[in-house]
């Protein structure tokens, strides 16, 4: 999830009146909702099956609900800690191994 999807996003930079830019340091936050959509497609394939329309009508019908209750404070983006849990929640299905270390 890391390496394939995860993107840090950093504060804003400002430069200062010597030309010294401050700002950029690491939020801590990961995944956008564009990448968090393009990772649950991923797994909702690799472990649920769904591709094509049925993937498609799933994710019309579950992803924007998910994805609510993950980004509470409506910030754009979600830590990518909380993918496994995501991931479940999307699916249905709080059981589901996927692979995560401990």
């Amino acid at each position: 999830m890391i390496e394939k999807y995860a993107k840090e996003a950093r504060t804003d930079t400002e430069k200062l009146d010597d030309g010294t830019k401050i700002g950029g340091e690491p939020t801590g936050k990961f995944m956008t909702k564009s990448t968090t959509l393009a990772a649950a497609k991923e797994v909702l394939n690799t472990h649920k099956g769904l591709s094509g329309p049925a993937l498609g009508s799933y994710m019309d019908t579950y992803f924007e609900k998910a994805w609510a209750h993950f980004d509470v404070n409506q910030e754009g983006e979600v830590a990518v800690t909380m993918m496994p849990q995501f991931m479940r929640f999307v699916c249905s299905d709080q059981g589901m191994q996927l692979g995560e270390s401990g």
